[in-house]
């Protein structure tokens, strides 16, 4: 078996989602580790050191961009990046979220051209 390409942590209250993206990670050669919302994230945190971080926007309990900013001077000193998804159509504010570091995702998106991205990411 192959060496793994790194660990991805996907953040997403869509277990739909995170079942799609976690077959198309675990194919192109990533360990994949699942939270439900980014209450549940920052608790896995403290045991996982993840390659690319990607978290939805909208979650219950509490949403990605308050995600991000929890997570995010942790890992971005260390230059894990955080990828944040949303359904939103662009707004105003992404323009600071990019600004720290976040890479907006839009949604809908192809799940190969995620894994894509995230291949020329952490290449």
């Amino acid at each position: 078996m192959p060496a793994s390409k790194g660990t991805i942590f996907i953040i997403d209250d869509d277990l739909g989602l995170q079942n799609i993206l976690s077959i198309a990670l675990r194919n192109a050669g990533y360990e994949v580790v699942l939270a439900r919302d980014g209450l549940e994230g920052l608790r896995m945190l403290e045991n996982i050191s993840p390659s690319l971080v990607i978290s939805d926007i909208m979650m219950p309990n509490m949403d990605g961009v308050e995600t991000f900013q929890r997570i995010k001077e942790r890992l971005q000193d260390d230059g894990i990046p955080i990828f944040l998804m949303t359904a939103l159509s662009r707004k105003p504010w992404f323009a600071d979220l990019e600004a720290e570091g976040a890479v907006i995702i839009q949604k809908p998106f192809e799940v190969h051209h995620l894994v894509e991205l995230i291949d020329r990411t952490l290449s």
